[in-house]
């Protein structure tokens, strides 16, 4: 048996060293899971789950292959994708290609004690998805009724307005939370503003279309909560992050190169202790001066130029829209933003090349 939980390993030489076309069975999910090179260099392209199946065909009993969008799936069902490799071990034993019976795996997730129900919950999805695959058919559309990960929607009429549905919706309504989190209600408000006036123009030009929308409440979203030092310290104090690291033997410590310092010439991460918690707390707390007279951090060069890019992001798409009265051509210069990544010198000189990208593709 090959069971991919990454069809990019699967099918590299490595992840087929000891397959053979006589004996190998596939089972594994086709979720796009790009490499650490691919997330450094965005301009490497992932191969399509097409291309990586036909390779992995080629090695392997082609006609004894079961794949499935794990992570599309597990997310669809329970709002998360951490029970997508439970769900592909359900598959391959109702395949009858791992050799363990199923209730020797129901006793493991039960012993590991970790998210119970969702595994064990996901594990049955799998076995049904060889079993039944049309009932995930019929299910996923009305997947409302059964989710239980996500908790209540919290921008029910900002989501009506912009007639959001299905998978599209809950992330738009994720993102939200997440930007409130960031910064405060009224940037919320900002962004969905943005969000509504684009979907509508793309609407105009392309009735049903949702392609620009979503990328581009990806790309304002990334622009917008840019990560400073008020949320690098929200983010410290995570309350699901933290419970996680609870649960692990040992004290929390967190390494960090503060740019300040890094200023004055140290060229090495230091080293702080949960004691520290109190003054990070107050830190995160800090976020409300971001951008204000009293921003303390929001006056080096780099702090100036992300509270540049949200602007500058809209008028691009807006220009691309206006000049090409094309989906396609906005949707181009929407995806851009995903170059703007890393800190500050990283970050300054990705920015440059995002800007000349934005240049040449009104051009």
């Amino acid at each position: 048996l090959l069971l991919a939980f990454d069809q990019l390993v699967a099918a590299s030489s490595k992840g087929l060293l000891t397959a053979d076309d006589e004996r190998t069975v596939v089972v594994g999910s086709t979720s796009a899971t790009p490499t650490g090179l691919m997330i450094t260099h965005p301009e490497i392209a992932l191969p399509s789950s097409d291309e990586l199946e036909a390779a992995i065909a080629s090695w392997t009993r082609g006609e004894h292959h079961h794949w499935s969008d794990a992570q599309m799936v597990t997310t669809e069902l329970f709002g998360s994708a951490t029970t997508a490799n439970i769900f592909v071990v359900g598959m391959a034993v109702q395949a009858g290609a791992l050799p363990i019976a199923p209730q020797h795996l129901e006793e493991a997730i039960r012993l590991n004690g970790v998210a119970v129900d969702a595994n064990q919950l996901a594990f049955d999805w799998g076995r049904a998805q060889v079993a039944f695959p049309e009932i995930l058919t019929e299910v996923l559309p009305h997947v409302d009724s059964i989710t239980t990960a996500t908790g209540p929607e919290r921008y029910t009429s900002e989501l009506d307005a912009l007639r959001a549905t299905g998978a599209l919706r809950d992330r738009l309504d994720r993102l939200a939370v997440e930007l409130d989190a960031w910064g405060s209600e009224e940037d919320v408000a900002t962004w969905f503003a943005s969000l509504q006036s684009m979907a509508d123009r793309e609407r105009n030009i392309e009735p049903g279309s949702d392609r620009l929308l979503t990328a581009f409440a990806e790309g304002l979203f990334k622009l917008t909560a840019y990560k400073d030092e008020y949320e690098v310290a929200r983010l410290m104090l995570d309350a699901e992050g933290n419970a996680a690291a609870n649960e692990l033997e040992g004290s929390i410590s967190w390494k960090l190169h503060p740019p300040m310092l890094r200023a004055l010439g140290m060229d090495s991460k230091i080293t702080i202790g949960a004691w520290a918690t109190p003054a990070i707390a107050a830190l995160a707390r800090g976020k409300r001066f971001r951008g204000t007279a009293g921003d303390v951090f929001g006056k080096v060069e780099v702090r100036r130029v992300e509270r540049k890019l949200p602007g500058e992001y809209e008028a691009a798409v807006d220009k691309a829209l206006t000049k090409a009265e094309s989906i396609d051509a906005a949707v181009r210069v929407a995806d851009l933003a995903d170059m703007v990544r890393g800190y500050e010198d990283i970050k300054l000189a990705n920015v440059e090349r995002f800007r000349a990208a934005v240049e040449a593709e009104l051009a």
